[in-house]
């Protein structure tokens, strides 16, 4: 899957432990071997996705007064229809013995401001909502494992652009390609008011045809097959 987080779209491929090249591995791959390995890919990992696994999402005041992307994104998916709302209590302040005083007075200031809000899918939202296991990568580079995301877009090949000379990886043989590629939005990914408040989607679905993305793409059992992040 392609994840805005942007979890996991345009993540770069770094650190790997590379050996020297074997006399026996072929020096170049063919890039209709490529153009198959990465339409591959994206036939079953295309979908672009905004990293929002878990619903119902709370929104506190602390999170409005720092924008973070759910008290900026869920309101307008609620205006569009995706998502609907209501008011919970406000998540207390957690202290110990020492800090008791300043639990206390936190706690006080939670219950004078406005209060958090719950939201949830629509029966509109959960059409967007892909129930499918996905891998991405996390902080670190750390693969991370759900089972749905709200995704608003799907990606498939336009051409292989460039390709890195193969080289050894963990003894496997690998190459990174490059591609651009065709972007189908979903319907209400066109209103300005969802671009604006994503606005790396926005990115993405104005560069189709010229915004380069990247696969890693291994040699198994003389076929070039895409490599899935973490594995």
């Amino acid at each position: 899957m392609i994840r805005v987080v942007m979890a996991g779209l345009l993540v770069g491929i770094g650190g790997l432990s590379q050996a020297a090249l074997a006399p026996s591995v072929p020096t170049q791959p063919d890039r209709g071997a490529l153009t198959r390995a990465v339409s591959e890919y994206l036939a079953d990992h295309g979908d672009l996705c905004v990293g929002k696994f878990s619903w119902p999402r709370i929104v506190t005041p602390e999170d409005r007064e720092t924008h973070s992307n759910d008290a900026v994104q869920l309101p307008v998916l609620e205006q569009l229809g995706l998502v609907e709302s209501t008011e919970v209590p406000t998540p207390l302040a957690e202290g110990t013995a020492a800090g008791a005083m300043e639990t206390a007075a936190a706690n006080a200031d939670a219950a004078a401001a406005e209060p958090a809000r719950s939201y949830a899918l629509t029966a509109k939202g959960r059409r967007y909502y892909l129930q499918k296991k996905h891998i991405t990568l996390g902080i670190h580079d750390q693969a991370v494992l759900h089972d749905a995301d709200l995704c608003v877009a799907h990606l498939t090949l336009d051409k292989v652009v460039k390709w890195t000379p193969p080289e050894v990886v963990h003894s496997q043989v690998e190459t990174v390609v490059r591609y651009t590629y065709h972007v189908k939005p979903v319907d209400w990914m066109t209103d300005r008011r969802a671009r604006e408040v994503f606005p790396v989607v926005d990115r993405i679905i104005r560069g189709e045809g010229s915004l380069l993305m990247t696969v890693t793409v291994q040699r198994q059992d003389d076929h070039w097959r895409p490599v899935l992040p973490g594995q």
